[in-house]
């Protein structure tokens, strides 16, 4: 059975999670709407060796109890803007993700990591035009909210080479 890939971590997954709740708590002082979604996994798409491309980016499986609220959330936002701040180490991007909903405001709060061992196939698609994209979604992958990145650049690493 392959390891977590944050079985090893150092503080550094700590550290995304602390800031994702610090950016939400920012956000609520503001009376915003907001979600803290912390994933359970996180996996590029598509991976290596998939035969079908159902969507380009990251692949966050959340519980059923944060799906809900952050389903009920979104319902009827209009998402205009994302940042995301990243950190690269140990072979794992870290990201602290906040999309918003400005008219409406809601945020949603996503702590991430990835592989860059299993991004490869994701770099290439998104370097090539395909837009980039973050789906969040429970066990079942048939529900999910997906998040749409116009420029993919904040996701990435800042050191990647575009081939």
């Amino acid at each position: 059975m392959e390891e977590h890939p944050l079985s090893e971590s150092s503080n550094t997954w700590d550290t995304v999670v602390e800031e994702c709740e610090s950016i939400a708590d920012d956000y609520r002082e503001r009376g915003w709407r907001v979600v803290v979604a912390t994933p359970g996994d996180v996996v590029p798409v598509p991976q290596p060796g998939d035969s079908t491309v159902d969507h380009v980016g990251l692949d966050i499986v959340v519980g059923d109890d944060v799906y809900t609220e952050l389903e009920s959330a979104v319902e009827g936002a209009s998402f205009d803007e994302y940042e995301a701040f990243r950190a690269v180490t140990g072979g794992l991007v870290y990201l602290t993700l906040v999309v918003r909903a400005t008219d409406d405001e809601v945020a949603v709060c996503l702590p991430v990591y990835y592989r860059l061992a299993e991004s490869e196939r994701m770099f290439s698609l998104v370097d090539d035009g395909e837009t980039m994209k973050t789906k969040v979604h429970p066990l079942d992958p048939e529900q999910g909210v997906e998040f749409v990145h116009d420029d993919p650049e904040p996701l990435l690493p800042p050191d990647r080479e575009a081939e």
